[in-house]
């Protein structure tokens, strides 16, 4: 068997996509720093980072999920619920040393809800989540009826709206999380598990591996992150829209996939992802300076989806995959 990870060889089969986004954010960045005086100023770039949070944890587990060969378009409904879970704590008295681990708790639990859904149950990880979505959504309906939770207390707004000395607190956050996913792909048989699966998951269940409960492992660390993201959201904004979470997991997925990580499994880059994460916030950040419709954003991440996808199933005629 051939090794199931060939994100570790010594040039990493993502690197060209590595490059091509960076260039394409400097070559973005540039146009938009020219564009409006404003782009390049160091509190619109910190308001950036902060806004891009959530989006940079919760990509981080989507890579090892995309990794797997699974997909959850329902994490934006696992923040949601945990949102309004950690709302409805702080309503209640809690203090935020409870209040956290109860978020965090739940976005797990419903994330390893999918798991068992795509692992014991057989369904298509697409089908299963898409269920999930629709699910998570009519609850956080259902327990808010249409309306905020707001007025909640600011107490872990440091982790976000903080520094520590001159670097932002949300930049360690971030660096935090990557830094943890980063050991899980590259030093733990774990990693190396969630590459083989997404090779070839027949014959990593002819090596002895357990796909079940890696599949549910891995569906859990992606929702045990979307309860991170919904902690630090309401941290930041001291409140829970009923809007949270709608496009997240389009943006999450579109990341992940820029960044080099292929749909088919196997082959994922967190570097590659956390540089997907970047090009769509400062997109977002660039059109609204310059007053572009933020439409536009959609039909530009959604036009390079379809370039990245059509290139990756060219090249997995060329190069098919084989253990």
């Amino acid at each position: 068997m051939t090794d199931p990870r060939p994100a570790f060889r010594l040039v990493s089969p993502t690197a060209s996509r590595e490059i091509a986004l960076l260039a394409t954010i400097v070559v973005v960045g540039a146009a938009f720093s020219l564009a409006s005086p404003y782009f390049l100023t160091v509190s619109n770039l910190v308001q950036t980072l902060r806004a891009g949070l959530e989006l940079a944890i919760v990509s981080g587990g989507m890579t090892l999920v995309i990794i797997m060969g699974g997909i959850d378009v329902s994490v934006g409904g696992i923040l949601a619920v945990s949102a309004i879970i950690i709302g409805k704590a702080y309503q209640a008295g809690l203090p935020a040393f409870a209040v956290a681990p109860i978020g965090l708790f739940a976005g797990t639990v419903l994330g390893a809800f999918n798991g068992v859904l795509t692992a014991k149950l057989k369904v298509p990880p697409i089908v299963a989540t898409l269920g999930s979505m629709y699910v998570f959504s009519a609850i956080m309906f259902l327990v808010i009826g249409g309306a905020w939770i707001a007025g909640l207390p600011g107490t872990l707004s440091p982790l976000v709206n903080g520094t520590v000395g001159f670097v932002p607190a949300s930049a360690l956050v971030i660096l935090a999380v990557y830094l943890a996913c980063w050991v899980v792909l590259r030093r733990l048989p774990f990693g190396r598990h969630i590459y083989a699966i997404g090779c070839n998951e027949q014959s990593a269940r002819l090596v002895g591996i357990n796909v079940d409960r890696t599949k549910i492992a891995t569906y859990a660390i992606l929702g045990f992150l979307a309860g991170l993201a919904a902690l630090l959201y309401v941290a930041r904004m001291r409140n829970v829209e009923i809007n949270i979470g709608t496009s997240i997991a389009f943006e999450a997925i579109a990341a992940t996939i820029l960044g080099g990580t292929s749909i088919r499994g196997g082959v994922g880059s967190l570097l590659g992802t956390l540089l997907g994460v970047v090009f769509i916030r400062i997109m977002q950040n660039g059109l609204v300076l310059v007053g572009i419709s933020s439409l536009w954003e959609t039909v530009i991440i959604g036009g390079l989806l379809v370039i990245v996808l059509t290139a990756d199933a060219l090249a997995s005629r060329n190069n098919p995959r084989s253990l």
